[in-house]
């Protein structure tokens, strides 16, 4: 900063140097990575919240009593499916939940709602709580119910009992991908009164309780053959240690092949893989007889005069 007396006038002058230069740097770094550390937070809460607000209103015990039968219906817990129902009077709408709650007029805890699709009345019932939700399997494996009982009551058949949905859950290679829902039948001529449905795909084809895969098979094999080694190695350490009296890197049963192993290894390589012509020695055979006349001159001083 400096004063000029002739004008009167004050004139400020800033010089910066180069270490000002580096710690504007810095600092605009500095606030750059703030931002993106800001932003990465609020995208993680983003995905967070509707991970969480996806999984809103899944029945915890629904979704264990499922997975133990299955876990390959872990795919299906949370997914909400709309299908058409056609009884011999008229065609339903049902909305169906697997352990997760649908819209029934805005009172939570149905699982699936049934609604009259051929009139305009939108009044609707629900045939099943995800509270009271039980889960079976057939002993052979070839089926597993997922059951929703405590419904709307009937009116005047089933005993005025609650209405329940059965959803069954059947392995079919060829229907591809996470399947469908169909609706089966409404049975509400005997005591016990129900919805059923059927979700079909191939997904749930799994491996059957008692049934192993060639995968399951070979670990099993490998892991038989490492116990064996680990076992015949432990007890030629011992052995060697204790009886022969071997210290050191030589207690090591067959520590002499170990040693060359990486030159077999590096032998057969090149034998299979080698590149470069292979250089034949030649074999001469001995040759036994009479011998040439200069061999017979080069002994001619042996002999006695």
């Amino acid at each position: 900063m400096s004063h000029d007396p002739s004008h009167g006038v004050r004139q400020i002058s800033f010089s910066f140097s180069p270490c000002d230069n580096r710690r504007r740097k810095r600092r605009t770094m500095a606030s750059r990575v703030v931002v993106c550390g800001l932003l990465l937070v609020a995208a993680c809460g983003a995905a967070r919240g509707a991970s969480l607000a996806e999984s809103q209103g899944v029945n915890e015990k629904c979704r264990h009593n499922l997975t133990k039968f299955d876990p390959y219906l872990s795919q299906y817990i949370g997914k909400r499916y709309e299908i058409q129902g056609a009884h011999t009077d008229k065609t339903y709408k049902y909305n169906i939940g697997i352990c997760v709650d649908v819209d029934h007029d805005g009172i939570p805890g149905c699982a699936v709602k049934q609604t009259d699709s051929t009139s305009n009345s939108s009044h609707s019932f629900c045939i099943g709580r995800t509270a009271e939700a039980q889960v079976a399997r057939m002993a052979d494996g070839t089926w597993i119910e997922l059951t929703y009982s405590g419904g709307d009551v009937y009116h005047s058949h089933c005993d005025s009992g609650s209405r329940t949905a059965r959803i069954v859950f059947l392995c079919d290679p060829n229907v591809k991908g996470q399947g469908h829902v169909d609706f089966l039948e409404e049975n509400n001529k005997d005591a016990i009164c129900y919805y059923l449905f059927s979700l079909v795909s191939e997904e749930i084809c799994g491996i059957e309780p008692g049934q192993l895969s060639a995968g399951d098979i070979i670990l099993i094999i490998l892991a038989c053959l490492v116990g064996v080694w680990a076992l015949a190695m432990f007890s030629g350490c011992l052995y060697k240690r204790f009886v022969v009296g071997a210290k050191g890197w030589e207690q090591i049963p067959c520590i002499s092949f170990y040693r060359e192993f990486g030159n077999l290894m590096a032998d057969g390589c090149d034998y299979v893989c080698r590149s470069r012509p292979r250089t034949v020695v030649e074999y001469k055979e001995p040759t036994f007889g009479a011998a040439s006349d200069s061999e017979d001159e080069k002994d001619d001083n042996l002999l006695p005069m």
